[in-house]
C-alpha cells in the first residue's frame, strides 16, 4: 500500500527518505532514469526546507504562525531528557514562533552537553511536528520482524511501521515513536486475522557506531477463521444473490471467497465487498452501498462473525439510444461502463451525468462523427433514477487534410508526428474530436516554444466540404528568442568543460532558448555535482536580456557548491547468514571516497541482483547538513533461504506426439511439419499419478550461492533438474553456473527418448557501461532415441549421440530494451570445439556470430541483423544433425516455413498418419554447415489504430548451405521482401 497524502507529507523530510518510500511502493525495482530525476528534483530544496540548524533557521518563515502539534527531544538513547523539557520555550499547541525556537536552541546549547543542535520540522495535517535533535543523536540501524516476517512480506511490514511512526533511516532514533509503530503493527496483524497477536519492541544499541536496531517481537497466535456471515437490509432473494457472488468460482479465483472456516483477512473482505457491489450493479443498483459492521471476534473459538448492511438505493436505469457504441453486444456494454462514470463511481449526480455526456461526444467524434450530439434526459424519483443519452451521430466524416500555415521554423511532418489529430488513411477514418484538437494546439505551441518562439500563438480552422474535413492550424510564430552566451559561476571545484560534457548542454550560444532545455541543463549540472560528492549543491538560473534586443538572452547558472562530503566509514546492518566480504565486494564502497549518490544507488541495485535479499538500502547514515564526512549505511534483509513447492494429480492420456499441432518434435532436431496430416495417436490409454516437487536453497554458506532441484514424474515422462549458481566463484568476479538434467520421455508414439544434459559455465562482465561480458562453458549432452516407428526420420548417426563441448562466447549488448529495441546494438561471437577425446561421438568445431543494430529515423526504427555460422568436422568425422544450422520462419527467413530453408530430404511416413493408409513423403530439414542470414526492417507505429500496433517493411536474405563454400553462398542466396504487423505485449512484440 503506497502512502496516502498525510503519510507522504510526514515522510518527505529529505530526498533520500522519499526515494526509500517510493521504492517500497514500487516493490524494489527502480528505473534509473526516474531515480535520477527525483534526485535532481528534490535535492536543492527539500533538505534545506525541512532541516534547520542552530546557525540559521532556514525557511522558518514558511511555518510562522502555524500550530505546533508535537515537540520532541531526540538525543543519545542513554540520556534522560526529562530535565531538559523545561528549557524548550516553543510548546505544543502554540503557534510556531521562530523567536521561541531560537530561544529553545540557545537554552539547550547553554547546558554544554551537546556537540550541536538542529531541528526537524514536519508539516502534518493537524499542524507541525517539531523535533530538537541533540547531537550526537543515534540513527536507526535495521528494523526487524522475526516472527511476522515468516508470514508477511518484509517490505510490507516495514511500510506499516514507517508510515505510522514516520521512521526514516536518515532521521535520528526517537523512542517516543515506538508506541505508534507497535500499535500500527498490531492493527495490521488483526486486519489479517491475527486477533490474538501481541507486539512488543526490543532495541539493541550500538554505541560504537551510534546506531539503534529495532526488533518488533510478535506473538502471532493462530489466524482466525470466518464464522457466521450475515447480510442485512435487503430482501431474501437479493441476500441469496449476494451470498452466491462471494461463494462463486469467480470469488475463489479473485480472493474474495467468503465461507465459514476460511481464513479471515481484511483483503479478503474488501474483495468480497467489491464482488457484492458488482452483483448489485448487475441488478441496476448502481448507487448501492455495502457497509461492513465491525467484525465480531470470539476469542474462545477464534472465529470472526461478519455482518454486512446493504442499502441497494434506487434502481438506476441508463439507456443509450439513437446509436450503438459497437456492433458487438457484450462489447457495447463494456464500452458504456468505460464512458459513463456513474458505473464506476457508484454515485449519481449531475457532474457525473455531464461527464458521461462529454465522454460520449468525444467517443463518437473520434470515430468520425464530428457533428455528434448527445441529448441527456435525467429523471430522479425516490425509488428509481432514469438516465437517457440520446445520440445523434450525424454524418460520418473523414479527415481529408491536415495543414499548417505560418510554420516556417518547423516542418509539417515534424508537427504531425506530435499531435493526436490524424488524417484519414486506407485503414483508418482519421482521428478527431474537440478535445484532441485542443491537445494538438497545446502540443504545437510547446514545440515552437521549445524551438525558441516564446510568444507563439496557434489557432485552428475547420473547413467542411461534403463529408470531408480540412483542419488548418494557423501558427503565429513571433520573434525567436536565442541564447547569446552561457555562463557558469561559482563552480570552483568542477570546470565548465566537465559540467558541459556528454550529453552536453541542450542550450547553445546562437541556438534557440527553451525553458525546458534550461531546466534540463540545470539538472545536468546538479547531477554532475552530486556524482562528485556535493549533495547540497544549489544551482540558480538567471536570464539576462540584451537591452537592445529582448529576444537575445544571456544564460547564467549560479552554482553554490557547499561542502564536498566523503565517506567516513561503511557500516553494514541486517546480515545474519551473509558473509561480510560478499557484502563489501557487492556494495563496492570505499572510505574517503566522495559520497556519490549515483554510486549508492548502483550498490543497492547490485545487492538486489544477488537475489538473496528481499530488501536492501544504501544511503548516508544521517542527512547531510554541514558535515564534510558521513558514514554510508548498507542495510539488508535476507530473503527466506528455503523454498519448497509441490503438486500432485492424476493423468489419463493417449500418446499424441504433435506439439505444436501438425509437427513432429524430435529432441535435438528441428520440428518437422507433416502438413495437413496429424500423427495417429497410440491405441492404448495411459493412466497414472502425476507429481512434481521443487526445492530451492538460497545463500548457501552465506556466499550468495543458490541450489535448486526439481522433479516431475508420471508414466510417460520422468524428469529431474538440478542447478547451482555462485555469483562470485571462489571469491572472484566470475559468476558460476552448473546444471544437470535427465529426462525419459515416451509421450510421442513415434519414438522414445532419453536425454542427459550437463553444463558448467563461467561468466563475467568486462565492461558494465558497454554491456560487455565473456562466457566460458562446458556442455555434455547424451541423446538416445529408441522405438522409432519411422526409422528414416532420424539418421543412424543421430540416434545415440554424445556431445562434449568446450566453448567461449563474447557478448556486447547496448540495446535500450532487449525485447523491443529502439536503439543500440547487440553483438555475439561463439566458438565451440567438440572432440572425441572428451567423450563425444564426433569431432567438429563450430562458430556462430551475430551483429544487430537499431537506429531511430524520423519516428521509425531501422533494424539490421547479420548472422554467420560455420560447422566443420575434423579427423574424418561428421557433424551431428542437432549441431548443424537451420533457418526459416518468423525470426530468420520469413519466406520459408519454420527451419525449412536450405537442404531437405524426403522421408516416407507409412501407417503413422491419420486420414491415410498410404505412405506420405515428408520433407525433413537436413541442416547446413554454413549459415548466412541478413535481416533489415523499417518499423513504424500505427498509433492512429492503437498505441500498441506497428507496421514493418522487411527484407530477408541468405540461406543455409550444405557445405562451407563461397560459391554456394552466392549461387543459393535467397531474397524475401514483405510487410507485416507488430503488436507490443508486456512480454515483448508479437
Amino acid at each position: 500500500m503506497c502512502p496516502n497524502r498525510r503519510t507522504r507529507t510526514s515522510i518527505a523530510r529529505n530526498w533520500r527518505t522519499l526515494l526509500v518510500y517510493s521504492r517500497l511502493c514500487a516493490q524494489k525495482n527502480w528505473a534509473s532514469g526516474i531515480v535520477r530525476f527525483l534526485i535532481l528534483l528534490l535535492v536543492p530544496g527539500v533538505v534545506q526546507a525541512q532541516q534547520v540548524g542552530s546557525e540559521a533557521l532556514q525557511s522558518s518563515a514558511a511555518y510562522q504562525g502555524e500550530t505546533v502539534t508535537a515537540v520532541d527531544l531526540v538525543a543519545n538513547p542513554h540520556l534522560n531528557l526529562d530535565p531538559l523539557q523545561s528549557l524548550v520555550v516553543q510548546k505544543a499547541g502554540q503557534p510556531y514562533s521562530e523567536q521561541q525556537v531560537r530561544a529553545s536552541i540557545a537554552a539547550l546549547e547553554n547546558t554544554h552537553q551537546f556537540t550541536g543542535i538542529r531541528t526537524l520540522v514536519t508539516p502534518e495535517p493537524k499542524g507541525l511536528a517539531l523535533i530538537f535533535v541533540l547531537e550526537p543523536a543515534y540513527s536507526i540501524g535495521i528494523i526487524e520482524f522475526p516472527e511476522a516476517a515468516r508470514r508477511f512480506d518484509y517490505i510490507r511490514l516495514l511500510q506499516v511501521v514507517n508510515f505510522a511512526s514516520a521512521f526514516s533511516s536518515e532521521t535520528p532514533f526517537d523512542k517516543s515513536r515506538l508506541p505508534a509503530a507497535e500499535s500500527a503493527l498490531q492493527t495490521f496483524l488483526k486486519q489479517n486475522g491475527y486477533f490474538r497477536a501481541q507486539v512488543h519492541t526490543e532495541t539493541q544499541v550500538d554505541d560504537a557506531n551510534q546506531l539503534v536496531n529495532i526488533i518488533f517481537r510478535a506473538e502471532m497466535g493462530e489466524q482466525a477463521r470466518i464464522g457466521r456471515i450475515e447480510i442485512q437490509g435487503t430482501t431474501t432473494r437479493e441476500t441469496a444473490r449476494l451470498l452466491h457472488s462471494v461463494q462463486s468460482l469467480r470469488a475463489h479465483f479473485t480472493g474474495g471467497l467468503l465461507k465459514t472456516g476460511k481464513h479471515y483477512s481484511e483483503e479478503r473482505v474488501k474483495e468480497a465487498i467489491r464482488l457484492m457491489k458488482r452483483s448489485l450493479s448487475g441488478q441496476n443498483y448502481l448507487a448501492g452501498k455495502i457497509d461492513l459492521q465491525p467484525p465480531s471476534y470470539n476469542m474462545q473459538t477464534n472465529r470472526v462473525d461478519l455482518a454486512f448492511h446493504v442499502d441497494t438505493g434506487p434502481i438506476v436505469q441508463i439507456r443509450i439510444t439513437g446509436a450503438r457504441l459497437t456492433f458487438i453486444p457484450f462489447l457495447s456494454g463494456r464500452e458504456a461502463r468505460k464512458l459513463i462514470p456513474i458505473y464506476s463511481e457508484g454515485v449519481v449526480d449531475r457532474e457525473l451525468v455531464n461527464e458521461g455526456h462529454d465522454n460520449l461526444v468525444d467517443y463518437f467524434q473520434k470515430k468520425g462523427y464530428f457533428d455528434a450530439k448527445v441529448q441527456t434526459t435525467f429523471n430522479r424519483q425516490p425509488d428509481k433514477i432514469s438516465l437517457t443519452y440520446a445520440i445523434d451521430r450525424g454524418q460520418k466524416y473523414k479527415v481529408s487534410e491536415i495543414s499548417f500555415q505560418g510554420n516556417q521554423a518547423l516542418s509539417a511532418a515534424n508537427l504531425l508526428s506530435h499531435i493526436p489529430v490524424k488524417k484519414t488513411h486506407v485503414w483508418a477514418h482519421g482521428t478527431f474530436s474537440a478535445q484532441l484538437l485542443k491537445t494538438s494546439i497545446s502540443n504545437i505551441e510547446a514545440l515552437f516554444q521549445n524551438a525558441g518562439y516564446e510568444n507563439v500563438k496557434v489557432s485552428s480552422q475547420i473547413a467542411q466540404q461534403e463529408r470531408k474535413l480540412r483542419i488548418i492550424f494557423k501558427v503565429t510564430q513571433g520573434p525567436r528568442t536565442t541564447v547569446n552566451k552561457i555562463t557558469v559561476t561559482g563552480n570552483k571545484n568542477i570546470s565548465y568543460e566537465e559540467l558541459a560534457k556528454t550529453p552536453g548542454f541542450q542550450l547553445q550560444p546562437g541556438g534557440p532558448f527553451s525553458p525546458g532545455k534550461l531546466a534540463s541543463d540545470r539538472n545536468q549540472i546538479i547531477a554532475t555535482y552530486i556524482d562528485h560528492g556535493y549533495p547540497r549543491v544549489e544551482v540558480k538560473t538567471q536570464l539576462q536580456r540584451q537591452a537592445d534586443d529582448p529576444h537575445q538572452l544571456d544564460v547564467v547558472y549560479a552554482v553554490t557548491e557547499n561542502q564536498m562530503v566523503r565517506v567516513r566509514a561503511v557500516l553494514y546492518e541486517g546480515q545474519h547468514h551473509t558473509r561480510m566480504w560478499l557484502l563489501k565486494r557487492t556494495a563496492n564502497l570505499k572510505p574517503e571516497a566522495p559520497l556519490n549518490q549515483k554510486q549508492l544507488l548502483q550498490s543497492e541495485t547490485q545487492l538486489y541482483n544477488l537475489q538473496i535479499f528481499d530488501w536492501a538500502s544504501v544511503e548516508p547514515k544521517k542527512t547531510v547538513m554541514d558535515q564534510t564526512q558521513e558514514d554510508a549505511m548498507v542495510r539488508v534483509h535476507e530473503a527466506k533461504r528455503n523454498e519448497v513447492n509441490y503438486g500432485f494429480g492424476f493423468e489419463i492420456e493417449r500418446k499424441g506426439g504433435t506439439v505444436p499441432s501438425g509437427t513432429v518434435a524430435v529432441p535435438g532436431l528441428p520440428p518437422v511439419s507433416v502438413g495437413k496430416y496429424q500423427i495417429a495417436p497410440s491405441q492404448g490409454t495411459y493412466a497414472s499419478p502425476r507429481g512434481s516437487i521443487e526445492f530451492v536453497r538460497r545463500n548457501m554458506l552465506g556466499l550468495g550461492q543458490t541450489v535448486s532441484f526439481s522433479a516431475l514424474a508420471y508414466i510417460l515422462d520422468q524428469r529431474a533438474v538440478a542447478s547451482y549458481t555462485d555469483p562470485h566463484l571462489i571469491g572472484t568476479n566470475w559468476t558460476g553456473l552448473v546444471s544437470l538434467s535427465y529426462e525419459r520421455n515416451t509421450e510421442n508414439p513415434l519414438f522414445g527418448a532419453k536425454l542427459s544434459i550437463g553444463s558448467a559455465q563461467l561468466e563475467r562482465s568486462i565492461g558494465k557501461k558497454t554491456g560487455t561480458s565473456l562466457q566460458l562453458r562446458y556442455d555434455f549432452n547424451h541423446t538416445s532415441l529408441t522405438d522409432l516407428l519411422v526409422p528414416a526420420l532420424v539418421l543412424p548417426q543421430d540416434r545415440n549421440v554424445r556431445l562434449s563441448t568446450v566453448s567461449a562466447a563474447f557478448i556486447r549488448d547496448t540495446r535500450d530494451n532487449p525485447l523491443d529495441a529502439h536503439k543500440g546494438s547487440f553483438t555475439t561471437v561463439n566458438l565451440g570445439v567438440t572432440p572425441t577425446a572428451f567423450g563425444s561421438s564426433a569431432n567438429f568445431a563450430k562458430i556462430f556470430a551475430q551483429h544487430a543494430i537499431y537506429k531511430p529515423i524520423l519516428g521509425m526504427i531501422w533494424a539490421n541483423s547479420i548472422r554467420l555460422g560455420f560447422a566443420k568436422a575434423f579427423s574424418n568425422s561428421f557433424v551431428p544433425t542437432s549441431q548443424l544450422f537451420f533457418a526459416g520462419g518468423g525470426t530468420t527467413l520469413r519466406g520459408f516455413p519454420l527451419d525449412e530453408a536450405g537442404p531437405t530430404r524426403k522421408v516416407p511416413f507409412c501407417n503413422v498418419l491419420t486420414g491415410t493408409s498410404q505412405c506420405v513423403d515428408i520433407a525433413v530439414p537436413f541442416g547446413g554447415r554454413q549459415l548466412f542470414v541478413y535481416n533489415s526492417e523499417i518499423r513504424f507505429p500505427l498509433k492512429m489504430i492503437t498505441q500498441s500496433l506497428g507496421g514493418v517493411i522487411f527484407y530477408d536474405g541468405g540461406n543455409v548451405y550444405g557445405a562451407i563454400n563461397f560459391n554456394q553462398l552466392k549461387n543459393n542466396y535467397t531474397n524475401n521482401i514483405g510487410i507485416g504487423l507488430r503488436y507490443s505485449t508486456p512480454i515483448g512484440p508479437v
